[in-house]
């Protein structure tokens, strides 16, 4: 009983610190994880440009059409 109830927290603590695995990672591979990061980091900023940048457009809109309806009434 007692092993079974060590063996999961055991596993668990060996899936983060692996031995080094003596694998070949050819260019392809590294070009494909560079490319990758690049991505989600390049939608990372639009994601928040879009969250900054929408909301401003919208208030100088409402302004604007504010403006040009007080133009119109004058």
């Amino acid at each position: 009983m007692f092993r079974a109830a060590l063996s999961k927290p055991l596993a668990v603590i060996a899936l983060f610190f692996p031995a080094s695995a003596s694998a070949y990672m050819g260019p392809t591979l590294g070009l494909g994880v560079v490319g990758t990061v690049i991505a989600v980091i390049g939608v990372l900023l639009l994601s928040l440009f879009a969250f900054v940048f929408v909301p401003i457009r919208r208030m100088l809109k409402k302004a604007k059409q504010k403006r040009v309806g007080e133009d119109a009434d004058s």
